[in-house]
């Protein structure tokens, strides 16, 4: 009896694991197509402790819009600059709309990503991983390289 309870508890759970994986309770996969990340890097702070900045660009082949960044190195937010009354304002951003074929930078002196509590183990020259969370569930992962504060960006000399 004990033997038959034991396959019937067995096949429950392979039958609910197969009902979850139908029913696509499974994390949503990236779209390749639909958004592509490219030239993540981060500024740490110039001061330990202080929340660091982060840049990339965002390009799709089909409207998309980024709601957050997250990490398990450190807090992200989406942050966008504007002047208000001659004074430059830092603002919290809820998401980002990139168009078709029209690229999107997140660079010093305009938008960029806000990264608080940075774990410690992240240092100048190592990365750190970034994913990228769409609208439609979908999400982009990649690693971005960390820079310490005064150094050069890796956009030096390009146009912004």
């Amino acid at each position: 009896m004990k033997r038959i309870v034991g396959w019937l508890a067995c096949a429950g759970a392979v039958l609910l694991l197969v009902v979850a994986m139908v029913t696509g309770t499974a994390p949503a996969a990236a779209s390749p197509a639909a958004a592509r990340v490219s030239g993540a890097w981060v500024r740490l702070a110039a001061v330990p402790g202080r929340p660091a900045a982060g840049y990339f660009t965002l390009a799709a082949a089909q409207p998309v819009e980024l709601t957050g960044v997250t990490s398990p190195l450190a807090r992200v937010e989406l942050h966008g600059m504007s002047m208000a009354g001659g004074v430059m304002r830092m603002d919290r951003l809820p998401s980002v709309r990139a168009a078709a074929g029209k690229p999107v930078r997140f660079a010093p002196g305009g938008a960029h990503l806000m990264l608080f509590d940075v774990a410690p183990s992240v240092v100048a020259g190592a990365t750190l991983p970034l994913t990228f969370v769409f609208a439609d569930a979908s999400r982009v992962t990649i690693d971005a390289a960390v820079r310490a504060a005064g150094a050069d960006t890796p956009m030096a000399g390009m146009k912004m």
